[in-house]
């Protein structure tokens, strides 16, 4: 093929592509449908999926002490002696006065509170939105019905794509805003829940 040859098929090629050659690239001709050797899985788009693994420990242990003290004493004095002579008679008076006061106040107090909880847990979440530094946005809820017990299970925030790992999976410690509610309702709540008359009396109890 000489040289006029070339830039003939040049010149077509340009003309079919709109102005624009671009040499050619698996990652060009990729489609989101399908799987391909050279492209994993983990989530980058709206609508991508996300495995989130639920791994919550909290430990809270806090102590208070508090002592005030506080005394005061007074005491006072007071004599008086008087006397008076004279022609038509003679008087004499005296007076005393002792008084003693003493007060005294005193505090103490102390708190302790001290918390163990923990929750462990699997599911997966949608991405909802992808931000313009390339965070994404999830949410994801579960709800299971069992025997007339039902469990839901929600979790959102703000996950960065370098914290997925290669299977598409993300620990809840490097989720930011996260937000993980647990309800369950049915059969056992009412096992593990105070009655109605034990709720109003921790409400209206002064102590």
């Amino acid at each position: 093929m000489n040289r006029t040859t070339r830039l003939v098929v040049a010149a077509t090629l340009l003309a079919v592509s709109g102005g624009e050659l671009m040499a050619e690239s698996i990652w060009k001709r990729r489609k989101p449908d399908h799987a391909f050797l050279f492209f994993d899985s983990k989530a980058r788009r709206v609508g991508d999926l996300v495995t989130i693994v639920i791994n919550q420990n909290t430990d809270v242990d806090r102590r208070e002490d508090r002592a005030m003290e506080k005394s005061a004493d007074t005491e006072g004095v007071f004599d008086l002696a008087a006397a008076i002579g004279g022609g038509l008679g003679s008087n004499s008076a005296s007076a005393a006065l002792d008084s003693t006061n003493s007060s005294g106040r005193s505090f103490d107090s102390g708190t302790a509170f001290r918390s163990n909880s923990a929750f462990t847990d699997r599911m997966t979440a949608t991405v909802l939105d992808v931000l313009p530094n390339g965070n994404m946005l999830i949410s994801g809820k579960r709800k299971v019905e069992v025997a007339g017990d039902e469990q839901i299970l929600v979790v959102t925030g703000v996950v960065r794509a370098v914290d997925i790992g290669p299977d598409n999976e993300i620990n809840s410690r490097y989720i930011s805003d996260l937000t993980l509610n647990y309800e369950e309702f049915g059969n056992s709540r009412r096992f593990t829940r105070q009655g109605w008359f034990s709720r109003m009396v921790n409400v209206v109890w002064p102590f």
